[in-house]
């Protein structure tokens, strides 16, 4: 696959993690299968950076947008597989490294998504985030679900981490 095709097929899956309200895509930065973008949504810009690359049709995404004049972070776990309803609720835990984060998540509008809102001060999201950068790998386990955990490579996610960071400073 040539590059301009690879880069065309990432902006395209990026469009379709997010939510459906964002418009104008802009990538900021891609390495080793993620990607950092920022986009306009009806609620102003939004920062975000993961993954949609490999062959299970599962994405990772982490999000950051303003609301209410508040910095929010996200977190957009999904598989093309997935039937989860729109009120469904339960829990995913985030490993990076030794690191830890226990998040609770709901079903959105699409069937094959689940997202959860960074509980707490947002100090603490931004922590998660660096620990992400740092990362070697990462993994994601869904407490009492018949989903195995997922293991991810971080290698290489600093520069897209740095790009992210560099977006949420700006909204």
């Amino acid at each position: 696959m040539s590059v301009r095709r690879l880069v065309l097929a990432l902006a395209a899956l990026s469009a379709m993690a997010m939510p459906a309200s964002a418009q104008q895509v802009r990538n900021l930065a891609e390495v080793n299968g993620w990607v950092a973008y920022v986009a306009q949504s009806n609620s102003g810009p939004l920062c975000g950076m993961g993954t949609d690359a490999n062959r299970l049709g599962r994405f990772f995404w982490i999000k950051v947008e303003r609301l209410r004049g508040n910095l929010h972070g996200f977190i957009q776990v999904g598989d093309r597989a997935w039937n989860v309803r729109r009120e469904a609720t339960g829990r995913i835990i985030v490993a990076i490294d030794r690191q830890r984060a226990d998040l609770n998540y709901t079903g959105t509008s699409r069937p094959d998504m689940i997202e959860a809102s960074y509980q707490g001060a947002f100090e603490n999201f931004l922590n998660f985030v660096r620990a992400f950068a740092l990362g070697m790998r990462m993994e994601v386990i869904f407490p009492g679900e018949t989903v195995a955990p997922w293991s991810a490579d971080l290698r290489g996610t600093r520069a897209v981490t740095e790009a992210f960071l560099a977006c949420a400073r700006r909204i």
